[in-house]
């Protein structure tokens, strides 16, 4: 992608989940609109392009947030890499396995981030946080990248988002 398509999105990521998502929660559980963005990244633009923006956006995010600097970064960082390789090995835009794996990553970052909290905090009630928040913020966020994904494919906005030296590969 462009490299001012990235500035946009780090700068406007953050304001927009914590405005605009919160009229459409669901019992309180929001979609995670910067892990189906850096999804969306990997897939169109490959393992290294999906790491990076998925560290820059967790580093936005962490600041924003005030929280543990660089752990949304890491997590983040390594789901835009494996997002990558799928779109490179495996899944297209207009795949509809896209739902499945876009929620599988969404809870196993909530899990790994419960772990990392429950370890270094103390105990936290894993099993019910896991099927009152973790399983439901999942699925939201798996349908909304796959929204996200219908529409760039029917709109042919990622022929607009991809570099010119990648779109003749």
């Amino acid at each position: 992608m462009k490299p001012r398509v990235y500035l946009i999105i780090a700068l406007l990521v953050v304001p927009i989940q914590a405005s605009l998502f919160g009229p459409i929660s669901l019992f309180g559980i929001k979609p995670d609109l910067p892990l189906a963005l850096i999804y969306i990244i990997g897939l169109l633009t490959g393992p290294i392009e999906g790491a990076l923006a998925g560290i820059g956006i967790g580093l936005v995010q962490d600041i924003s947030s005030a929280g543990l600097i660089g752990l949304a970064g890491i997590t983040r960082g390594l789901f835009g890499l494996w997002a990558g390789f799928l779109g490179q090995q495996v899944l297209d835009i207009a795949s509809p396995a896209n739902i499945i794996f876009l929620s599988a990553f969404c809870l196993l970052e909530g899990i790994a981030l419960s772990l990392f909290i429950g370890v270094t905090y103390g105990s936290l009630p894993f099993f019910s946080l896991l099927f009152t928040r973790l399983l439901p913020q999942a699925f939201y966020t798996g349908l909304l990248g796959t929204l996200m994904l219908r529409i760039i494919k029917d709109r042919k906005v990622a022929a607009l988002l991809l570099r010119r030296s990648l779109q003749k590969e």
